[in-house]
């Protein structure tokens, strides 16, 4: 149930926040998807951590939490700045959110860590963003952003 209401949440937050941009921002959201699902992977079968209270798994991963996470790299690459030095600091503050929101899901059971803990989760977020940035502009798949 707890994947359930943070999805209603992220895609409600999309459907204000983000809008028509949906259709610009998808692209780099499958990148920002399959960083995860290669982390998530290693984190899983090393024994890291796992998630549980999951309704579908694909592989040890739940559905729900991959909508998620296409969910959120939407959301931060909506207001992405172009400048990479104001990117470093979103994306810092962006990792501590959802730091919080991994903080409660394990809270709530949806996730252990048997071999883990909460902080590292921090550097490996803060990362991830700028993989996704980084990458992003690369390929070039996301428009440049209204917001700077």
């Amino acid at each position: 149930m707890h994947y359930v209401i943070y999805t209603l949440l992220d895609w409600g937050l999309i459907y204000f926040f983000v809008g028509k941009r949906f259709f610009l921002l998808w692209k780099t959201a499958l990148i920002g998807l399959a960083i995860a699902v290669i982390v998530d992977y290693f984190g899983i079968k090393y024994n890291l951590y796992y998630y549980t209270k999951g309704y579908v798994y694909i592989g040890k991963q739940p559905v729900f939490a991959l909508i998620n996470v296409f969910a959120n790299v939407i959301l931060y690459m909506n207001w992405l700045p172009r400048q990479w030095h104001k990117r470093f600091l979103y994306s810092a503050y962006v990792s501590v959110l959802l730091l919080a929101v991994e903080a409660a899901m394990y809270r709530a059971g949806a996730i252990q860590y048997p071999n883990w803990q909460l902080w590292y989760s921090y550097f490996l977020l803060n990362a991830g963003l700028l993989l996704v940035a980084f990458l992003s502009d690369l390929l070039k798949v996301t428009p440049p952003t209204k917001l700077t």
